[in-house]
């Protein structure tokens, strides 16, 4: 099974019962649990600090937990990157070990075979290397359509409040193997013959200007809707 299958999957069971997501978190938990069925593999990482990034309380536990040990190569809530640089979160992260690191400097640091995934350690924080997302994924649950087509005739992308943040994180992450954006939504955007041309209409301009945004940047955009 691909990403894309995965996902598609996904769709498939929302359709089928969309009573059992009524939140995002529901569709980002059902998505990890295929990914690391039929995606994910074991893959080995370590953490590393620098001395400023660790409080004197906290020293030990971050030694504990930057000793070399296996995970999923799927997890959720990803950072990645340099803390500081905003929201830098991707909802789900398929990870890739790699020879090198952006983290390679930092001043404690686990010896370890190679490849493997330096995961830099601030306090509890824990931040992912940009170069180990192998794929990235964003997903946004839309339940009001009036209120996330609200902004969606303004030119810049930094005033769409609910597409904006995740557009560029992706956008960001040019050397992964696959971005992509799962918009799902409660309106279908092409639905004939509804008494509610208004917002009809809302969606369908939503669909264009983020599917126009995704192949900007080469993200995959997949829009699950109710196909009846």
């Amino acid at each position: 099974m691909t990403v894309q299958e995965a996902i598609n999957r996904l769709e498939a069971e929302f359709q089928e019962t969309p009573l059992g997501f009524t939140v995002e978190t529901a569709l980002q938990a059902r998505l990890l649990e295929l990914l690391r069925a039929k995606v994910g593999t074991t893959i080995q990482v370590r953490g590393g600090y620098n001395t400023a990034d660790a409080t004197g309380y906290k020293r030990k536990y971050l030694d504990r937990i930057a000793k070399p040990q296996s995970i999923s190569s799927v997890q959720p809530e990803v950072n990645f990157g340099m803390s500081g640089d905003g929201n830098r979160s991707l909802d789900i992260a398929i990870l890739e070990p790699h020879h090198e690191s952006e983290y390679d400097d930092l001043e404690y640091l686990p010896e370890v075979d190679s490849p493997r995934v330096t995961v830099r350690l601030i306090d509890g924080s824990k931040y992912f290397s940009a170069a180990s997302v192998k794929h990235a994924i964003e997903l946004k649950y839309i339940k009001n359509v009036d209120v996330a087509g609200a902004r969606f005739e303004r030119n810049n992308i930094d005033e769409w409040p609910h597409f904006s943040a995740d557009l560029a994180k992706l956008g960001d992450l040019s050397n992964a193997e696959s971005r992509h954006l799962i918009v799902v939504s409660n309106k279908n955007p092409f639905q004939q013959g509804e008494v509610d041309s208004r917002s009809t209409a809302k969606a369908q301009r939503r669909y264009e200007r983020v599917e126009m945004e995704c192949e900007k940047r080469a993200v995959k955009l997949t829009e699950i809707h109710p196909r009846e």
